[in-house]
């Protein structure tokens, strides 16, 4: 697999386009996977269910209670409805890929006995 060199802001057609040039495949059926595997984390949570990937992070929703707020545009006191909501939680591996600013990042897992990072 070669390593496309990202140069700006990726959109969900741009990181098509990255993902496509990485594995050297057609970019419409990159777009199949890409957009299928976006679906099954959005069906997952939104049935309650966290999803978690190694060495990436995990989505996990939540219930967020009912609390007062305030209209930012009179200062009004405004009720918030109890809502579901999910947070992302990123995961060591990747926190330390970032604060590194390693741009041959991956979260692939090391073999066995490779003995760090």
């Amino acid at each position: 697999m070669k390593l496309t060199r990202i140069t700006k802001p990726l959109t969900t057609t741009s990181l098509i386009d990255v993902v496509a040039a990485d594995v050297d495949m057609p970019t419409d059926q990159v777009h199949e996977v890409v957009m299928a595997t976006f679906n099954v984390i959005a069906r997952a949570t939104a049935s309650g269910h966290k999803v978690a990937v190694t060495n990436f992070g995990t989505w996990v929703p939540y219930r967020a209670k009912r609390r007062m707020s305030r209209n930012p545009q009179n200062g009004q006191p405004v009720t918030v409805a109890a809502h579901q909501a999910v947070r992302f939680r990123t995961s060591d591996r990747l926190a330390e890929l970032v604060r590194n600013r390693d741009r041959r990042a991956s979260i692939r897992k090391l073999p066995k006995g490779s003995g760090g990072r």
